[in-house]
């Protein structure tokens, strides 16, 4: 439009062609503003510099403006919410299929008892400068049974010779199956000094353990012995072995081969406590609206705790547990909804009441309520019942016994949703989740730190509010930067058109003071302002191209526009004012009254649109607070004042300027003061206020499911998934089964 307004307006007064063409391209040249990317990049700049100074380092910048749109954060559990060392509380040893007395002080048992002889070769350390090196809880593990290792010196292979304290006992770890997330266990095959028939010991978790050994072995209250420690937030191992035959060859195996019908021996029971600094963060992330979210690879009765623990849970929540019964035989799989009750007493956790489904889909009236649910359980959905999906995913807390892929397949489930998701995470089975997340935040400097943009020192989930703070800040940094780099040019725009009705212009110098003295020293200075305390309830806006923005850049305008055209007439007014003429023979020539009016009034709407878009609370700090920027504000306020009333002789001759009466000059001061105002009253009130919280949103559509699942919980849909639910049955088993309903 203003192309076309040049070249009518132009070729009305006889200019010549070639003037028309030029001035037409520089009013394009000015509508775009070429610094916009790099001034949308500082404020990112200085969040990436305030997290450094708190040991949080970012390797990619671009997913800064992201983090300030999570409204999702997923937590590993061990290492991340707990603390990464273990103490080992005891083991609970098995024989003959019943278990034995807990047994705290392991160094006591013999060195015959084959569940020490487990305990202190199925692991994977090794001696580095005669310090034990490996897993924290194989460290533990070890440590615990008073035994010696050293490396085997004569025959430098892979075996490695485990010396116990008795001169008798020796065990020589001749082959190791590595620890697999997705298989639950490993496993090693020893050898004693005082047999001739290598063993193999396998560790891993209860339920795979349990599967895999045969069933004489296997105590009949072996799951309600491992509930007990685990709803108590214990870290519950397995420990079995299977005798091999002599002279067999250990090169040759694989564990396919190995591993089954093997004999329990008990289980070994660790304290995995809450890092100090989990609970204040996760009340802190819970009082900003946030959804967390545990995924982790330990017992589900274990995370269930220690969501209770660390408040991840509230307290008047009830947490149900999705199972699913299977029948190999006929095919058919039924879901089950349990409710967990917790309790102080020695069976903390109690899974004794199966829940209706239209129980659960009405939330159990005036309770809250959340899912719980394991990998397998996880898996069976996903391919039976890929319509629950995602009400379980809105409405679930803690995932257990995940797999690396599956924790993936999680984070992208939750993405697909709606959700803006954050992943926290500190090992090597969190990788594909850190990847996948929107924003990964590794708390270990090891492979998970190589799959997260955001690595910290400070190995607690601390970092989390930090990240999300500064990530809001920077996204209105962006936004304030961005509303104010269009509205410059735009300003800038409209000045020339201004002047262009009567073939002037301002001066290169004009350009350029505006340009570097003005803009470019806003620019560097944005984007210092700190990001806000605390973390508000709803996160800030995520498109440029929303209603508000749209509407606060437009009424701006409308405002700025208008009052440079109100002085631009009122200032021939005047019986002193002189119009000014264009002169063929000198057309750089611009210093007239009409120049000077345009260029003052717009340098002080170049300082109000900072003003009005440097946006504070509730995610940045006040513009006070940053003093860089309200210095600079103060400075260029006077400069501007004094360019305005009485500036000094050589700058009217640099700026070209040409001043009016001094009552004019006033004038210049009333309609930027007034052009301040309306401005600041504009933005925060009309904008910010009643627009936005009256008439957007009754525009404004989800475009996230999460928020509709939410809210669709009426009768009426859960009879519908119930339905769905029995033909599926009908299908498969040609029965009606009565898993669904409270039994």
């Amino acid at each position: 439009m203003g192309v076309i307004y040049t070249i009518v307006s132009k070729s009305s007064r006889n200019i010549r062609a070639l003037d028309i063409i030029i001035k037409a391209l520089d009013v394009v040249t000015i509508a775009v503003p070429p610094a916009l990317p790099a001034a949308m990049t500082v404020g990112k700049l200085y969040a990436l510099n305030r997290l450094k100074k708190s040991k949080i380092f970012c390797i990619n910048s671009r997913v800064i403006n992201v983090t300030g749109s999570i409204d999702c954060v997923c937590f590993d559990k061990t290492g991340t919410l707990t603390e990464n060392e273990l103490d080992m509380w005891g083991v609970v040893p098995i024989e003959n299929g019943k278990f034995l007395e807990p047994s705290r002080d392991i160094g006591a048992l013999p060195s015959t008892s084959y569940i020490v002889q487990g305990m202190a070769t199925c692991h994977s350390l090794t001696l580095l400068n005669e310090q034990l090196a490996g897993d924290p809880l194989d460290v533990k593990m070890f440590e615990s049974t008073k035994w010696n290792i050293r490396n085997e010196e004569v025959k430098r292979s892979t075996i490695v010779e485990s010396t116990i304290g008795e001169e008798d006992t020796q065990l020589q770890i001749l082959k190791q199956f590595q620890f697999s997330s997705n298989l639950q266990r490993m496993s090693v095959i020893v050898k004693s000094s005082n047999s001739s028939s290598p063993v193999i010991f396998c560790k891993g978790s209860p339920e795979m353990i349990s599967s895999l050994s045969n069933e004489f072995s296997v105590p009949t209250d072996f799951f309600d012995m491992l509930g007990t420690y685990t709803s108590q937030g214990y870290r519950v191992l397995a420990l079995a072995k299977k005798n091999l035959e002599a002279g067999v060859e250990i090169d040759k195996l694989n564990r396919e081969n190995v591993e089954y019908d093997l004999e329990l021996l008990g289980l070994i029971i660790l304290e995995n406590r809450l890092k100090p600094e989990t609970t204040p963060i996760m009340k802190l992330l819970k009082e900003a609206n946030l959804k967390v979210v545990m995924i982790t690879g330990d017992n589900i009765k274990t995370g269930i705790h220690i969501a209770r623990e660390c408040g991840m849970v509230d307290p008047d929540e009830a947490i149900i547990e999705v199972v699913v019964d299977s029948s190999t035989e006929r095919k058919c799989h039924s879901v089950r909804y349990i409710e967990c009750y917790q309790s102080r007493g020695p069976d903390v956790m109690n899974n004794n009441e199966v829940i209706s489904d239209l129980d659960i889909e009405k939330g159990r009236p005036n309770r809250k309520y959340c899912y719980a649910i394991s990998g397998k359980c996880w898996a069976y959905i996903q391919e039976h019942f890929p319509e629950l999906v995602q009400k379980i995913v809105v409405k679930g807390k803690v995932f257990a016994r995940m797999s690396g892929m599956q924790k993936q397949q999680l984070i992208e489930e939750l993405k697909d949703l709606g959700y803006y998701v954050a992943m926290s995470g500190d090992g090597a089975n969190d990788c594909g989740a850190l990847k996948a997340a929107h924003v990964g935040v590794s708390l270990s400097e090891a492979e998970s730190s190589v799959a997260s943009p955001f690595t910290s020192q400070e190995q607690n989930i601390s970092c989390i509010p930090k990240v999300i703070k500064e990530g809001r800040a920077a996204l209105v940094t962006s936004f304030g930067i961005f509303k104010v780099m269009l509205c410059y040019s735009l300003t800038q725009f409209a000045s020339v058109l201004i002047l262009y009705n009567i073939d002037s212009n301002l001066s290169s110098l004009q350009f350029l003071f505006i340009d570097t003295c003005l803009i470019l020293n806003f620019a560097t200075f944005f984007g210092v302002t700190k990001a806000y305390e605390v973390l508000d309830k709803v996160p800030p806006r995520t498109s440029l191209m929303g209603f508000i923005p749209i509407c606060s850049m437009i009424f701006f305008m409308v405002i700025a526009t208008s009052c440079q055209i109100f002085g631009y007439y009122h200032i021939q007014t005047y019986e002193e004012f002189i119009p000014f003429k264009y002169n063929e023979k000198n057309p750089q020539n611009f210093v007239s009254v009409e120049n000077y009016v345009v260029f003052t009034v717009s340098t002080f709407q170049y300082i109000t649109m900072v003003v009005a878009f440097s946006k504070g609370r509730p995610y940045r700090q006040p513009l006070y607070t940053n003093t860089y920027l309200t210095f600079s504000l103060v400075i260029t306020t006077l400069v501007s004042i004094y360019i305005t009333i009485d500036p000094a002789y050589w700058i009217k001759q640099v700026l070209e300027l040409k001043l009016p009466p001094i009552e004019a000059r006033y004038a210049v001061l009333v309609i930027s003061s007034v052009c301040f105002v309306a401005s600041i009253l504009t933005e925060d009130v009309l904008v910010e206020y009643l627009l936005a919280k009256f008439v957007a949103p009754r525009f404004k559509r989800s475009k996230k499911k999460y928020e509709q699942i939410l809210k669709d919980e009426d009768a009426e849909l859960c009879e519908k998934v119930k339905d769905s639910h029995m033909e599926r049955i009908n299908e498969k088993c040609g029965i009606v089964n009565s898993g669904f309903v409270g039994q």
